[in-house]
């Protein structure tokens, strides 16, 4: 009686193979590339581009034909290769209209962030695969500029764009900084020594939260404000720190310690565009009979939640806590002295100055 046979051992894959598939799979798309933009070619071309023998490139042609089921035709009189029909079905190289434009959106939208090394990066990558999918992408990146419109600063993401990497190599690595700090009315900069923690987009600007070993306390520096970042060299240990914890109160730039339970009434008018947003996690809307609303927060400091009320004029009213009612009173006293208001203006109480689009 025959003795069954022994299974065979697997054996591990030789050394260089991952960096094998790599090549052949970047010489799949270049040949697809080619082929996609109507050309025809042939296998001596590619193997000379290429830098492999025209075998090998006879073989990467006989893959895609017969396992992507991509319309490679052989062309005798010319000696040469074409698709026959546009090619769109290369498994690994696919994507869908909805895919493309959300990718295309979320370059554009990256970028939008002050010029970001992250959002150039993200478009950089995008401008990649829309050149090798050929007729896969149906909405080519370079057509969402003219249906899209994003405003940018360029000023601003320049100063922005400078510090954004060697931040986040300093939250990553854990490395000390010493910056020179501008803030909002100093006429020059300030030394400050810090250990960052995070990097943050809070109301439309990067940020930078660390640790001010000076002041020995937490701080938020806008990368814009920073005129120089220098490493000393210096590595602290990984913090405590929850990003997500600490900016769960916040409502914009601004962080603190106390927490307030905030409470602002919305009337008719403003109501339906309050609700059209989230905004803070925190948020309870509560509906009153006259058509207007509650919004309840919970917050860990109120100056940015007061520029909010006072945006919304006389449409909003601070109803808690006490310490912002009496802020926006203040403030609210401080316009009325500003614009010399008296009780002779012929404008309604409440009424809007124009009445929105849409």
């Amino acid at each position: 009686m025959s003795q069954p046979a022994k299974p065979r051992a697997s054996r591990p894959a030789p050394a260089g193979t991952a960096d094998c598939h790599r090549a052949a799979l970047g010489r799949v798309l270049t040949i697809h590339e080619r082929l996609g933009n109507g050309r025809q070619a042939c296998a001596t071309t590619f193997a000379a581009e290429l830098e492999v023998s025209p075998r090998t490139i006879k073989r990467d042609i006989e893959f895609m034909r017969d396992q992507l089921g991509a319309p490679i035709v052989w062309e005798p009189s010319t000696a040469t290769y074409f698709y026959e029909k546009p090619c769109d079905i290369l498994p690994l190289l696919r994507l869908t209209a909805d895919e493309a434009l959300a990718l295309a959106l979320a370059g554009q939208t990256f970028a939008a962030w002050r010029g970001s090394p992250l959002g150039r990066a993200l478009t950089e990558a995008l401008h990649k695969i829309a050149g090798v999918v050929g007729g896969a992408v149906s909405l080519p990146a370079n057509e969402i500029s003219n249906l899209i419109f994003q405003p940018e600063d360029p000023l601003e993401g320049e100063a922005e764009s400078r510090f954004f990497a060697i931040t986040l190599e300093a939250v990553r690595r854990h490395r000390e900084l010493e910056i020179a700090y501008c803030k909002p009315g100093s006429q020059r900069p300030t030394a400050r020594l810090v250990h960052p923690l995070h990097l943050a987009f809070l109301d439309h600007r990067w940020v930078l939260i660390a640790q001010d070993q000076e002041r020995d306390d937490i701080r938020t520096f806008v990368l814009a404000r920073m005129e120089s970042v220098r490493p000393t060299g210096r590595r602290f240990p990984p913090p405590d720190f929850d990003a997500r914890k600490y900016l769960s109160g916040s409502f914009g730039l601004f962080s603190g310690r106390q927490e307030f339970d905030v409470r602002v009434w919305f009337d008719t008018f403003a109501a339906p565009f309050i609700r059209e947003r989230h905004w803070h996690h925190s948020q309870e809307i509560v509906a009153g009979r006259d058509g207007g609303i509650e919004v309840r927060l919970r917050l860990n400091n109120l100056i940015d939640v007061q520029r909010w009320l006072l945006a919304w004029g006389s449409h909003a009213e601070a109803l808690a806590p006490a310490e912002l009612r009496e802020a926006v009173a203040h403030e609210v006293a401080a316009l009325a002295r500003r614009y010399k208001v008296h009780a002779g203006i012929p404008l309604p109480p409440g009424q809007p100055l124009s009445q929105p689009v849409g």
